[in-house]
């Protein structure tokens, strides 16, 4: 009885979760999706295409820009500038990728979720192609979760003040990285 009642609270709590991120973003209906960079642009994919951790979403950042959440089985179409980027993931922790975007190129991450003590944590995984993308849906960012990225800001750069020291002190052969000739 009582492993069911544990069992009752975990899946309130997941579903608790997923819906007040999901909110934060919208699908994108199939011929509206974002399949070239913009003029001046680098287009990244960034997806999630497995449920493993589903219940928790992973928060994306370019430096301290908010970029969106994705869910399991989702992908975000992010049009940035060329050159320098840091991007960062927020799960229970905060992990971060370096890139270096050429205008005209398409890049993908895959945000690739792993146990934490809490809850699911999130790195980056440079991809090389784009073979999981049909697989997720493209979601895109809603008024809703713009209002969240400016309410919950201070406890964003609380993660990134603790675990952006920790990334920059690895060496940088064993730092996630976006290579400008990895585009295509």
């Amino acid at each position: 009885m009582r492993n069911r009642i544990y069992i009752g609270y975990a899946v309130a709590a997941a579903l608790f979760l997923s819906a007040c991120a999901s909110s934060h973003m919208v699908v994108v209906e199939e011929g509206a999706r974002v399949t070239r960079p913009e003029s001046g642009k680098a287009l990244v994919y960034f997806l999630r295409p497995t449920s493993f951790g589903g219940a928790v979403q992973a928060t994306l950042y370019d430096g301290d820009d908010y970029i969106g959440t994705i869910s399991a089985n989702t992908h975000i179409a992010y049009q940035a500038k060329p050159g320098k980027h840091y991007f960062m993931v927020i799960g229970e922790s905060a992990d971060f990728m370096q890139a270096d975007l050429t205008a005209g190129k398409t890049y993908s991450a895959v945000v690739q979720p792993r146990m934490g003590v809490w809850k699911a944590r999130f790195s980056f995984q440079p991809a090389n192609g784009m073979d999981q993308l049909g697989a997720t849906k493209q979601v895109t960012l809603s008024e809703e979760g713009r209002v969240w990225a400016k309410e919950n800001a201070a406890s964003v750069q609380e993660k990134k003040a603790e675990y952006l020291p920790k990334w920059q002190e690895k060496p940088d052969s064993d730092k996630q990285t976006l290579r400008a000739d990895s585009g295509r």
